[in-house]
């Protein structure tokens, strides 16, 4: 089931930024063709952005991608770093079910309302947002339950002093 919503993700993301690029190099283009251009690749790249930016919020959790505060980890007191780690999870599930929330509510109630360009439906524009809302949830929660249970995960450079040092 990961692996599956991980690729779910990573397309989002992947076609996300592939329409960005796309659509952002056709309307610099435009300024030069003799016709009116296409307004809705204005439209389809900002949408593009909202959905890159939320389908990929929870791989950055589970790869240590997301934001965090790696000065924390060079605390010597490996029992605080945990708990640190843990309660910045915490929050950061919280906020993902917060999210998921509302995006839920958007999904439900924004059916009837129209992009203003493109006309689809916009419930359809806050699907990508609940999948990415709902896997940061998750992953946030599965990760903060793993650095309870194992202890906190460092940054790469500490975690290989401490190798050293344990050698």
């Amino acid at each position: 089931m990961v692996t599956v919503m991980t690729a779910i993700e990573l397309t989002i993301g992947a076609v996300s930024v592939m329409l960005i690029l796309i659509l952002v190099f056709i309307q610099a283009a435009q300024r030069y063709l003799p016709f009116d251009g296409f307004p809705w690749t204005g439209e389809l790249a900002r949408f593009s952005l909202v959905w890159l930016t939320f389908s990929v919020a929870g791989l950055l959790v589970t790869s240590r991608s997301h934001i965090a505060l790696e000065i924390v980890d060079a605390i010597p007191n490996l029992t605080l770093v945990r708990v640190i780690q843990v309660f910045a999870l915490v929050v950061l599930a919280a906020t993902g079910v917060g999210l998921t929330l509302e995006a839920w509510a958007l999904v439900a109630t924004q059916g009837i309302l129209k992009s203003p360009v493109l006309r689809i439906p916009m419930s359809w524009v806050y699907v990508p947002v609940l999948i990415g809302a709902a896997s940061t949830a998750i992953r946030a929660t599965i990760s903060a339950i793993e650095v309870a249970v194992h202890g906190p995960i460092l940054a790469e450079e500490q975690a290989d002093e401490q190798k050293v040092a344990a050698v």
